[in-house]
């Protein structure tokens, strides 16, 4: 299954269909912006950001026919980009005032006081699979992170993705995939392997991509899902008598 965002119907909302991009269906009318969809491990749940009053706030939703939730994070703050840690016990997300820093933070999915992890910065993050390592990006700052999540200080493994596109990674158990936009015209997919600490090319994009879209890897790791650009148009319209 694809979880992905859709303004199909007027608002932003998340979706879901089969991986073949067949039998779409709605999951969430919230009247909002909503996106950055992660499934649970269990596959059962999705976490998602959505922003209707002025703040984003994290919100999980049952997997077929669940009411979206609001998991109770930090007030008075933009609270968004979720994933799951890889027992499904806790949810990542950023959050920031707009006066300072984007930071990471985790809450546990039933409920309880967030917990902050990050001290220099981080928007979106990646659990490892054996639950030692957090990878993270950080907001308007181009490049990917690694710290340990008991008492480890950061480390930087590369000067990609963009700051903008902050959400254009995928982590497996060998390595991260990660879209790099200096590469012309469009940008390129690459695979930075942990074993080798080399990046190889994967796939150049044919069209633009656009920013804040996303990259995802299927849980097998032998797919890659990722945001492209099919059209983009512009018109010049003349107005009468405009007062």
């Amino acid at each position: 299954m694809v979880a992905f965002e859709s303004d199909r119907m007027g608002f932003s909302d998340i979706w879901y269909c089969a991986a073949d991009g067949s039998n779409c269906k709605q999951l969430t009318t919230l009247h909002a912006t909503s996106g950055t969809a992660r499934w649970s491990p269990d596959g059962r749940y999705l976490a998602f950001e959505s922003q209707s009053q002025g703040y984003y706030e994290v919100y999980v939703v049952e997997v077929p026919a669940g009411e979206p939730r609001v998991v109770s994070t930090l007030p008075g703050a933009s609270n968004g980009a979720p994933s799951w840690s890889r027992d499904g016990q806790w949810i990542y997300f950023y959050s920031t005032t707009g006066k300072e820093s984007f930071q990471l933070w985790k809450v546990p999915f039933k409920g309880g006081t967030p917990v902050r992890v990050t001290k220099n910065g981080g928007v979106y993050g990646v659990e490892s699979y054996d639950g030692r390592f957090l990878y993270y990006s950080k907001f308007e700052e181009p490049g990917l992170w690694r710290m340990a999540l008991v008492g480890g200080e950061e480390t930087k493994l590369l000067d990609q993705p963009p700051g903008w596109a902050w959400f254009d990674w995928g982590l497996t158990r060998k390595g991260i995939y990660f879209l790099n936009l200096s590469v012309k015209p469009y940008g390129r997919i690459e695979f930075f392997d942990f074993g080798s600490r080399t990046t190889v090319p994967v796939f150049a994009l044919q069209k633009p991509a656009p920013g804040y879209v996303g990259l995802a890897v299927a849980p097998d790791g032998r797919s890659i899902l990722f945001g492209q650009t099919e059209l983009d148009d512009s018109y010049i319209m003349l107005v009468k008598n405009f007062r």
